[in-house]
């Protein structure tokens, strides 16, 4: 397998919207440190794959697909647009269901993308793919649950290894980047940033992306806002992660994305009237509260909407040697990213946040939360979106067609 790498800085514009936080009034004020736009490219088997990851708080399908069609001209087969989710980065049209982007912010992305691909496809060399997993305590928890619960975050990480070693690095975390608070003002890469930094070397490229991370966060497990905090965080992950193979790279193969279309229908009125009558009163912390009251007043937006029409979002899974990545249009809680990882094999990365944003996927049996105000769609979606996802990745695992 041929692999490369490429990445290139995203400008950003002074007072142009941020994104991220709910009554967010401040615009870019400055830059803490640049965001940037990263392509992969794996080719093997005349098939070329490009995994794209912005820094920015989502993509929406329109711009996926501009950026798809552009890098086909770059002999580029197949390609994902992820974003990493950070908060702090302008606007991109990041609301529940989903919005056109913002022209100038498409404008920017689209060639960004299309000159890192261009650096990946240049860069490409011989290399093999492993797969390893470090469940980094310390690190995250559950929004919603108190300080005092425990979690182990799972991070991912595939490893390009040539004959001088270690070649590149692309990271997995199912954390919310949010560590800088609503009241910053400057564009940062956040957590994943900080992530790349620390297992950054000389000779090695670092891409950090993010996994199913709807309800995780690090609100009970920072120790600041600023970027000393960032550091300590991301030095966790980089002291857990054995970058070292565990075991043999898999087939000299890249077998190209396989689709499964899935329907989604949105909250009936019963259950918008029954959100928004909902109570925060046992949230664990004032922060909680305060963001719950947020999700209702999203909650009652989302009301006057009334939607009828259901929502199509389209799952996707690659194979890549013997690593098999899935691609969720949204934020999937973490419980459920296990479970498409449970349901289709120990070698399945899931990757959220990509080719378009729904907004959160709630399960059923969730109690009303921030993630279940806003969420657009039915209670029970996040369990249809699992179903799904674990039959696209053994479809591509198994080597079958398109669904």
């Amino acid at each position: 397998m041929r692999i490369g790498h490429g990445a290139v800085l995203l400008d950003v514009l002074p007072g142009e919207p941020m994104g991220g936080y709910a009554d967010r009034a401040h615009g870019v004020g400055g830059v803490l440190d640049p965001l940037e736009v990263h392509a992969v490219t794996f080719a093997a088997g005349g098939h070329r794959f490009a995994l794209v990851v912005a820094d920015l708080i989502c993509v929406n399908a329109d711009i996926a697909v501009r950026i798809r069609v552009a890098l086909r001209e770059l002999g580029i087969d197949s390609c994902w647009v992820a974003a990493t989710h950070t908060h702090a980065s302008p606007e991109a049209g990041c609301t529940p269901g989903g919005e056109a982007t913002p022209p100038d912010v498409g404008r920017r992305l689209l060639a960004a993308a299309a000159g890192a691909a261009k650096a990946a496809v240049a860069d490409e060399r011989e290399a093999t793919l492993t797969s390893t997993r470090a469940h980094v305590a310390g690190l995250a928890g559950r929004r919603t649950a108190g300080d005092s619960e425990r979690l182990d975050v799972p991070v991912d990480a595939l490893v390009v290894s040539t004959a001088q070693g270690i070649a590149g690095v692309v990271t997995v975390s199912p954390v919310h980047p949010t560590v800088l608070p609503a009241g910053n003002s400057d564009v940062s890469a956040d957590l994943t940033g900080a992530i790349r930094r620390a297992l950054a070397a000389p000779g090695r490229w670092v891409v950090a992306a993010t996994g199913a991370a709807g309800d995780i966060s690090t609100r009970h497990t920072r120790r600041g806002r600023g970027t000393a905090e960032l550091d300590r965080l991301a030095g966790l992950v980089a002291g857990d992660l054995r970058l070292e193979p565990a075991r043999e790279s898999g087939p000299d193969a890249v077998r190209p994305p396989v689709s499964h279309p899935v329907r989604l229908a949105p909250k009936t009125a019963a259950e918008v009237t029954a959100a928004t009558r909902a109570s925060a009163a046992d949230a664990v912390d004032a922060r909680t509260r305060q963001v719950f009251e947020q999700g209702r007043r999203i909650a009652r937006d989302l009301a006057a909407r009334r939607r009828g029409e259901p929502y199509d979002v389209d799952l996707q899974a690659v194979r890549l040697g013997g690593v098999t990545l899935v691609a969720i249009p949204g934020e999937l809680f973490l419980e459920l990213g296990e479970a498409i990882r449970a349901g289709a094999g120990p070698d399945v990365v899931v990757l959220g946040y990509a080719n378009g944003y729904l907004g959160y996927l709630p399960s059923l049996s969730t109690s009303p939360t921030y993630e279940t105000l806003v969420s657009p769609v039915r209670p029970g979606s996040g369990e249809q979106v699992v179903d799904a996802a674990v039959e696209v990745a053994r479809s591509v695992i198994h080597g079958e067609e398109n669904t």
